[in-house]
């Protein structure tokens, strides 16, 4: 059983400022779930369906599908759902200045952000830096398509031309590139080893002025046919291949 007061509350969760009200977000799906359970993410609350696996039944609330399905933030609900406590990290710019970093700017869909995060995940990426107007990390449909690499990839949000201004004072001579149209193939000049930044805008938008005027370098990927743009998960994919595979 689940009280009403609960209810209202985790339904609370499925807005952005009801997540930074409390400070916590849901997770679900048995598998998300599984590993949130198993990271350093503190757990505020369990809950699970008859139907769940045995490890998470064993430390949730049982509730009925009619409960699941009022506080899931899903169309398809799934068998268990958990409240995490977000965690106040500080973003350390000194040691982000010697890796490869990703930047997103104003990529609005949760499905497109999160499948970004976990292609950088699988890529190796360790930080992502999202410009205040990208979509909330936290939003149910974003931590849904990481598919659990939210778990593994510190993303940190704000103003994204502070933020860079910020790398740059660490390290002057950090490559910034820029991923537009016009820009020079990514294939033809040879992308920094050692440390750099990435930034990816959406597909529709691109990379905003502000932020285009702080790239040391514009790049681009080459392409054949007539489409116009690549989506934002997908050009992110094709350039970390490119750029990790050192």
């Amino acid at each position: 059983m689940i009280s009403k007061n609960e209810i209202k509350r985790i339904r609370g969760l499925h807005s952005k400022k009801g997540r930074k009200e409390t400070q916590q977000f849901i997770v679900e799906g048995e598998k998300s779930v599984r590993e949130a359970l198993a990271s350093h993410f503190e757990l505020v609350a369990l809950y699970a369906l008859e139907s769940a696996s045995q490890d998470i039944l064993d430390r949730a609330s049982l509730i009925s599908e009619k409960e699941m399905k009022q506080i899931s933030a899903l169309s398809s609900y799934s068998p268990a759902l958990a409240v995490i406590k977000m965690i106040d990290a500080k973003v350390d710019f000194n040691s982000l200045s010697q890796q490869k970093v990703l930047a997103l700017d104003g990529i609005r869909d949760p499905g497109n952000l999160g499948t970004i995060i976990r292609t950088a995940d699988w890529f190796g990426v360790s930080t992502i830096l999202l410009s205040s107007d990208c979509v909330d990390l936290h939003n149910p449909k974003t931590l849904q398509a990481t598919m659990g690499s939210f778990l593994n990839v510190n993303v940190f949000q704000g103003e994204l031309s502070k933020m860079v201004g910020q790398l740059k004072e660490y390290s002057a001579s950090m490559p910034i590139y820029g991923a537009v149209l016009d820009g020079q193939s990514a294939k033809a000049i040879k992308l920094s080893s050692s440390s750099g930044l990435l930034i990816i805008g959406s597909e529709s938008h691109g990379i905003s002025d502000p932020i285009k005027a702080l790239c040391s370098d514009k790049i681009t990927i080459a392409g054949k046919g007539k489409a116009e743009s690549l989506n934002a998960s997908i050009a992110a994919a094709v350039l970390l291949s490119d750029w990790m595979e050192d």
